[in-house]
């Protein structure tokens, strides 16, 4: 890395979750564009993760296992990222697959709100969508988008499927303490992930005072170019690590940015992988 600084992305998805990018091309696409470090962490699964480590070595990307696991507090969807989870982890798998069978029945309960509204999906297209992968609300837009009933994903969350609209079924029941708890149980590191899209700026100061987490995602595609400083204070106030990454979904989401777009900045790294070996 002479020359350079590290590029770290802490945040990317595959299409084990609701990504359109299989691992083995994330990091070949990672490896194109000179990222050296990614986070591999989609939503409450970790199957992609052996291909993207295999791959990973293979091409000299160093790949760090994570997860983004789905919570709720006070009506609002919080997500966790579990940086350096053991993957593998039998106790894990088990916990996971009960999430995933909890995350089918929600399909289907969004599937019958959209029935009630007129718009006519069934659960099966849904599912056919995220080709047996672990499956979430942008699975259902994607098939209201194929279908025609939507003209973009994004009009799909406006009038059905984002917080607050008539189609929104909570993901589960997890708290975010009970998310953080999860990835602390199997070796990880408890990030609270985009902060900046809670809708009351005051709900992660409660989350932190609730939950064993352990950093905050700082630096992600906020709206203001200034908003990450908000929770750059308050890493420091409470004396957490700081992580950040683009969302990488490779699509049109406006939440997500293009792989390594958003980054972990190397001083920060170098204290969160300080933190990660346990020193």
């Amino acid at each position: 890395m002479r020359g350079r600084s590290l590029v770290v992305d802490l945040h990317s998805h595959t299409t084990c979750s609701d990504g359109q990018t299989p691992p083995r091309d994330l990091i070949r696409l990672a490896k194109a564009l000179g990222i050296d470090v990614l986070a591999v962490t989609d939503h409450d699964t970790v199957e992609g993760i052996p291909e993207c480590l295999e791959e990973g070595r293979l091409l000299g990307v160093r790949v760090l296992p994570g997860i983004e696991v789905s919570s709720r507090l006070e009506g609002q969807d919080v997500h966790v990222l579990g940086l350096g989870i053991d993957h593998a982890a039998p106790g894990l798998l088990g916990r996971l697959e009960k999430l995933h069978a909890s995350r089918r029945a929600r399909i289907g309960e969004i599937c019958d709100r959209l029935r009630r509204l007129g718009v006519a999906l069934e659960p099966a297209e849904v599912l056919a969508e995220a080709g047996g992968k672990s499956i979430g609300r942008k699975h259902v837009a994607r098939a209201l988008f194929k279908k025609g009933l939507v003209r973009s994903l994004n009009e799909a969350f406006n009038r059905y499927l984002g917080q607050g609209s008539p189609a929104n079924v909570p993901a589960n029941e997890l708290t975010p303490a009970d998310a953080a708890q999860l990835i602390l149980d199997y070796g990880g590191f408890p990030s609270l992930a985009h902060p900046g899209f809670l809708e009351d700026p005051q709900l992660a100061e409660r989350i932190l005072d609730s939950a064993p987490i352990r950093a905050i995602e700082v630096f992600h595609r906020y709206r203001s170019s200034t908003r990450h400083l908000r929770y750059l204070d308050l890493a420091r106030r409470r004396d957490l690590r700081v992580t950040g990454g683009s969302d990488f979904h490779g699509d049109e989401h406006p939440h997500n940015g293009s792989l390594g777009s958003f980054r972990c900045p190397p001083e920060y790294w170098k204290e969160f992988e300080y933190r990660l070996r346990g020193l």
